[in-house]
């Protein structure tokens, strides 16, 4: 009996020790994905998913599918550096940036 009260004892102190990393480091993490990423690719589709509650989703020519954060259009060509906050949208003869950090803040996700 005493030893699965120390398992149930180091179980929520485990919890404890990741909840309060998560909560100090949760911005920085935030914007680390936001700019820790490369891509190079063309929106091929747009298209809503009924198995995922029919949200937006967004197919580019590289073969990956993401959730549409932004909107896109068919055709935009999209250009990001990895450790580049700045997301470049080439759509017709114009060139939309796109902060992916503002949009962030925006959204409340990061201050």
């Amino acid at each position: 009996m005493k030893l699965i009260k120390n398992y149930i004892k180091y179980f929520f102190l485990a919890i404890f020790f990741v909840v309060l990393y998560l909560a100090f480091f949760h911005e920085k993490i935030a914007k680390n994905n936001l700019i820790d990423y490369e891509m190079y690719a063309k929106v091929t589709n747009i298209y809503r998913d009924k198995n995922e509650h029919n949200f937006l989703f967004v197919r580019y020519s590289n073969g990956s599918v993401e959730l549409l954060e932004y909107p896109y259009k068919i055709g935009d060509s999209i250009s990001k550096k990895k450790g580049d906050s700045i997301e470049y949208i080439f759509r017709n003869d114009t060139i939309l940036k796109n902060n992916l950090i503002q949009q962030a803040r925006k959204n409340k996700l990061v201050n």
